[in-house]
């Protein structure tokens, strides 16, 4: 059967259509399809499908055999607690939305490379929280009750090569469009500004811009029961841009400013960057009817996750940019990320011909430190644990996983971030996805 471009077209426009609007809690991801997903996320020596190979490890394209489409669903649900020195009934929304992504592979002339294409989500972290502002910025301004949104997305179009140098050894490589989006909706106090250090407005600001990257990967079976596997993905550099708008009109007010404008808008632009990760991994046939996968990953934040550059220009508000100067200014966020590591272990067990049984977990150290931790940059989730099973019919493959990974709790002393809103704040997060991935054979 032959699978024609403006197929895998409409497939990638779907996935980025509905990916850009979805929100999903955690950073990366602890697998991506839903035989990774169940597996705790070790699956960087054991891959079946595209999917896992391309976002996984691009020598696992070896393994497949034919022409296969992935399409994957995941939906996700967060619950979550946020106390601060004015309010202990700080909540986050539950349901986080339902994500689609595929992939395809074909092998080329020579069954010796397959080609391989993705569109999936690369990197995600989305937080929707709602709690009582505490008196911060300039003279302890507060805006009340407000909606706090947060979003860094990247969904990465991949195209992949895998190459089957002899019996026990592949390589491969992939290279990536990674687009990605930006939002804060919430109060924001200046950090580093050199006028407004301190001051906090009602910020609402969307970007979006693209960058690349890479991944490259092998796999080494030295015999029919073990298979070693490297992976790693280089870091990415987004210069996004966009607009920011709001009001500071609270902060006017608290600092004895009347008669002037209080609302602005401003072009924007952010940089962000997204580490480099490396990963390694065995999947042994421990016994007849049992494959035990272990995986490390190795999450190089803080050459990335450390500060987070933001340019305004083209202001609107003549107060403003009398008491800045300009019309433009420039603030760095301070994020301060920890290099992080992760340790997965699944078990894999087919029963009969057309049915499997899988069970992992996983364990990551926390990132985020304490000093510049808010409800928003919240990703502290440690211990997962997956299940799931797949059945096989004639060409198609049916995976189903549940990913429960379990609550977390970060409490903040005394906050690096200036005003002190965040000073004695706990906050607590659980996160549950349910993932269903469709494999054909052509």
């Amino acid at each position: 059967m032959k699978f024609s471009v403006h197929k895998l077209i409409v497939l990638a426009l779907f996935c980025s259509g509905t990916a850009a609007v979805a929100q999903i809690g955690g950073a990366l991801g602890n697998g991506m399809s839903s035989r990774a997903t169940s597996l705790g996320g070790a699956d960087v020596a054991s891959l079946s499908s595209p999917l896992e190979a391309i976002q996984g490890n691009p020598a696992g394209l070896t393994e497949l055999k034919g022409h296969e489409l992935d399409l994957s669903v995941s939906s996700l649900f967060v619950t979550g607690s946020f106390s601060n020195s004015v309010s202990n009934d700080g909540t986050i929304s539950t349901f986080s939305g339902v994500l689609p992504y595929g992939a395809f592979a074909m092998p080329l002339h020579s069954k010796r490379f397959i080609l391989g294409l993705s569109a999936a989500p690369d990197v995600a972290m989305s937080a929707n929280w709602k709690y009582m502002d505490p008196p911060g910025g300039l003279g302890g301004t507060s805006y009340g009750l407000q909606q706090n949104k947060s979003a860094i997305l990247g969904l990465r179009y991949a195209a992949g090569l895998g190459v089957v140098v002899n019996k026990k050894l592949s390589l491969g490589g992939t290279l990536g469009l990674l687009y990605n989006r930006n939002t804060l909706d919430a109060p924001f106090i200046f950090q580093q500004q050199a006028v407004l250090a301190g001051a906090k407005t009602l910020l609402d600001l969307h970007t979006s811009g693209t960058g690349w990257n890479g991944t490259f990967g092998a796999l080494y079976t030295p015999n029919r029961n073990l298979t070693v596997g490297l992976s790693y993905k280089t870091k990415t550099t987004v210069h996004s841009n966009g607009d920011a708008s709001g009001d500071v009109g609270a902060q006017f007010a608290t600092l004895g400013v009347t008669g002037v404008p209080t609302d602005f808008h401003y072009d924007a632009g952010v940089i962000t960057k997204f580490p480099q990760a490396l990963s390694g991994g065995v999947s042994w046939q421990a016994l007849r009817r049992a494959r035990l996968n272990l995986q490390g990953n190795w999450i190089n934040w803080s050459n990335s996750f450390n500060n987070l550059p933001v340019n305004l220009t083209h202001g609107t508000n003549s107060a403003i940019n009398g008491l800045v100067g300009s019309d433009a200014m420039q603030d760095v966020v301070p994020i301060r990320w920890r290099n992080q590591g992760v340790f997965g272990v699944g078990v894999e067990s087919p029963v009969g011909e057309h049915l499997a049984f899988r069970g992992g977990y996983s364990y990551a150290t926390n990132p985020v430190p304490s000093a510049t931790l808010t409800p928003m940059t919240a990703a502290i989730l440690q211990n997962t644990i997956g299940t799931g099973a797949g059945y096989t019919h004639g060409r198609y493959n049916f995976d189903l996983a549940y990913q429960l990974q379990l609550p977390a709790t970060a409490s903040v002393g005394t906050s690096s971030l200036l005003s002190g809103e965040y000073d004695n704040s706990k906050v607590n997060v659980t996160m549950q996805s349910l993932t269903l991935t469709t494999r054909i054979h052509f």
